[in-house]
């Protein structure tokens, strides 16, 4: 196998790792929202809260470097794949970074405070966050497969409503539970 293949397979491992770890908690939570006490769904965040320096930001570090360094080996250059999906990861691992992680951490400590049910509604908040999140993530991955040109505006298109859909999701008002 020479190096390119292996900076590939590389390249592709982390990202599953980081997206399909994510995406598991995502769903995991949209699961047991409805269907467990508030501490079963706190286990959740605190097992994402334990993954993040384990798991997710080095997996985010190791999609980053082997990306760029394939586009030096491989010879894609800055075409357009390239060039959002390095804006996409960028953004996505400073989001996780500086929104997501210490929102999570915040609201344990606010159960830790007041008790679990106190902090359903932040979950829910971190929940619809995350899920934002991996609409990019996922534009991320559509890119990486298709990899359109510039003047492909249809697939840009679809990628920028899909992205803006899941904001205006995330960002709409938290209906209050009763809890």
């Amino acid at each position: 196998m020479d190096f390119e293949t292996t900076l590939k397979f590389a390249h592709v491992l982390a990202a599953v790792l980081w997206v399909g770890g994510g995406f598991t908690t995502i769903i995991a939570g949209i699961v047991l929202a409805g269907r467990s006490t508030a501490q079963t769904q706190l286990a959740i965040v605190q097992a994402v809260v334990l993954l993040a320096p384990r798991l997710f930001i080095p997996a985010s570090i190791l999609t980053l470097a082997t990306g760029v360094t394939l586009l030096f080996v491989a010879g894609w250059g800055w075409q357009p794949f390239t060039v959002l999906g390095l804006a996409g990861v960028i953004f996505t691992a400073g989001f996780g970074a500086l929104v997501l992680g210490p929102s999570c951490e915040r609201a344990l400590k606010l159960a830790d405070t007041h008790g679990a049910d106190a902090a359903i509604p932040s979950l829910r908040r971190v929940q619809r966050l995350a899920m934002m999140d991996y609409a990019v993530q996922f534009a991320i991955v559509f890119l990486m497969v298709v990899k359109p040109s510039w003047s492909d505006f249809a697939a840009f298109g679809g990628i920028a409503s899909i992205i803006a859909l899941a904001a205006l999701a995330a960002l709409r008002p938290i209906p209050h539970a009763n809890v």
